[in-house]
């Protein structure tokens, strides 16, 4: 029994791990206070507050060094094979501590992010009425974001062009994504963290070409931000990145306490850039009921506003690719993994939430 016990213990965290997959969606309220503001809090703090003192993204530099650092062991453990006088066991060896380490990794990952799919969902953590509401109170929402994005403008910087400039460094900026969440603990207790610096990625440029603006890595429980995007959009990708750090999973509820917390912000850029990018998705599902609608809520729109989104179309369509093709496709299948049907399109459902909280 001992040597059965010794001979598989490092296939129990990937057990447990699935343990955790296939139960706690049965028990969200456990998943809630256990997991999302438990367990997971007590592991991500002390972790993201460590990482958080490297003023470099470790995320990035693990995807530089990946492959290197990957043929470099390939090579490692092939010399020591070659040296061995018992070959099959060095390989078995090796084999084993890459079960080890992979078995491991998977139970980090449903700690440090994958339960918290599972937790009480915005809707029910907030008392917000998702039903379905009728065209008309989803233009009257457009012209108050629209409303809302007119004001903030005002006291924002623009380039010669007249599109939005941060008026710091990319550094401040970047720090300035808890200012709205630290208004909304105190009513909202599960927001809660200690975990504040959003990471600038140097290579922005070329990880634009996957399509992907923002990216929380649950291993270092680090936010990590594309910079090439333009500014206006920056602020509501880093309170988005933020949620994942906060125990929030889903995609689209990320988006709604990105909006829900950059409109609460002290910074009229990050104000700006709630109201920006809800009003993008409440007008794009506006169009798609009625398109003379959609045309009324773009016209609360000032030139300013026109020239920023304008300023995001070439953006994307400056990286599209089939690379970006691909990126989509591999997020669109990781989200469906955990349990989201509709995958990627999933973001979208921002709008629900964003027409419940105007409701309420």
């Amino acid at each position: 029994m001992k040597k059965f016990l010794k001979a598989t213990w490092i296939f129990y965290p990937l057990i447990l791990a699935a343990a955790m997959y296939f139960l706690l969606p049965m028990f969200p309220k456990v998943t809630e206070y256990v997991f999302s503001r438990g367990l997971f809090k007590a592991v991500t703090v002390p972790l993201g507050f460590v990482t958080g003192l490297i003023p470099v993204s470790l995320t990035e530099l693990l995807v530089v060094l990946a492959l290197p650092l990957l043929i470099f062991m390939i090579i490692l453990l092939a010399v020591r094979i070659r040296r061995s006088k018992k070959r099959g066991k060095t390989v078995l060896k090796a084999m084993r501590g890459t079960a080890a380490f992979m078995s491991f990794a998977c139970l980090m990952y449903m700690i440090c992010h994958g339960a918290n799919y599972y937790r009480l969902s915005i809707e029910q953590l907030m008392e917000l009425d998702t039903s379905p509401k009728t065209a008309e109170q989803l233009l009257t929402v457009c012209r108050e974001l629209a409303s809302g994005a007119r004001e903030a403008r005002e006291k924002i910087a623009t380039d010669k062009n007249g599109c939005m400039v941060f008026a710091e460094d990319i550094w401040t900026e970047l720090t300035r994504a808890e200012s709205g969440y630290k208004n909304l603990v105190g009513e909202y207790p599960f927001l809660w963290t200690s975990v504040q610096r959003q990471k600038p990625v140097q290579l922005s440029y070329y990880w634009s070409y996957t399509g992907i603006v923002g990216m929380y890595f649950p291993f270092f429980a680090e936010c990590n931000i594309n910079i090439e995007q333009p500014d206006w959009s920056i602020p509501f990708t880093a309170a988005h990145e933020s949620a994942h750090s906060r125990g929030i999973a889903f995609e689209n509820e990320c988006n709604f306490l990105a909006f829900l917390s950059c409109i609460n912000s002290e910074y009229p850029e990050y104000r700006y850039s709630g109201y920006m990018n809800a009003f993008l998705y409440c007008s794009n599902a506006l169009y798609a009921y009625n398109k003379d609608m959609w045309q009324e809520a773009h016209a609360e729109c000032t030139e300013g506003m026109i020239r920023d989104f304008n300023a995001n179309k070439e953006y994307i369509n400056r990286f599209k690719g089939k690379v970006k093709e691909v990126s989509h496709k591999a997020n669109d299948t990781f989200i469906k993994v955990q349990g989201v049907k509709d995958g990627s399109l999933s973001y979208d459902r921002v709008t629900e939430l964003i027409l419940a909280y105007y409701e309420k």
